[in-house]
């Protein structure tokens, strides 16, 4: 169950310009997160040389206000998960690293992954450990995360559940809100996890989130 938290932050000014419903991605979105076989090696393929070919602008859009989502996100949602450690956390579709200094200002072990060897290429060495992967077959053990944190990522449903703690937690943004190509609502996000669930979501300046934890 999803309880919907009061907005705190606004957005400011326009939004920005989304790529809407009709973006290809949002196809592959809905794939991978409620088809067993929605990720196919032509997907898998198609993806990694899209994200290889934005590497070089990826930090543009680093635009003021955009990790507005994120930060409130870690501020009430991972507040309101139950019995969460904070050691490790994994940033999944992390690109240029544009957030990772946000997952490590709360733990001290960040591993970022990306499908796309350009965009790692082009983050920082630090604060996080980066690692190519695809996020269908995440290179960390078992029940080892505490907090997978997916902004503007795709969701592989059954990998969230084997990578995340007994009290882990899912961390979903979406940047420009519904207006983002990967993009799901958080009853979506919920109802795609395999078991029982709850959460908390919001939205902040011109994006939306949610956090999510086993009810159990």
């Amino acid at each position: 169950m999803i309880t919907e938290l009061p907005v705190l932050i606004p957005g400011e000014g326009e939004p920005p310009a989304g790529l809407g419903s009709d973006h290809p991605m949002r196809q592959v979105t809905r794939a991978v997160a409620f088809e067993p076989d929605g990720w196919t090696p032509e997907r898998q393929q198609q993806v990694q040389e899209l994200f290889d070919g934005l590497a070089d602008e990826w930090n543009t859009r680093d635009v003021p206000g955009r990790e507005a989502p994120l930060v409130d996100a870690f501020r009430r949602g991972l507040d309101a998960a139950p019995d969460l450690d904070h050691h490790l956390a994994v940033e999944l579709g992390a690109g240029t690293g544009l957030f990772s200094r946000e997952l490590a200002a709360r733990f001290p072990e960040v591993v970022a992954v990306d499908i796309a060897f350009e965009m790692l290429r082009r983050a920082p060495a630090g604060p996080a450990h980066r690692a190519q992967g695809d996020g269908s077959r995440l290179p960390v053990a078992d029940g080892s995360v505490d907090a997978l944190v997916l902004v503007n990522m795709f969701l592989f449903p059954a990998e969230v559940d084997r990578v995340l703690a007994r009290h882990g937690a899912l961390v979903w943004v979406n940047s420009r809100g519904a207006d983002t190509p990967i993009h799901l609502t958080a009853a979506e996000v919920d109802g795609c996890l395999p078991g029982d669930w709850s959460g908390v979501a919001s939205t902040a300046g011109h994006g939306t989130w949610s956090v999510h934890w086993r009810s159990s």
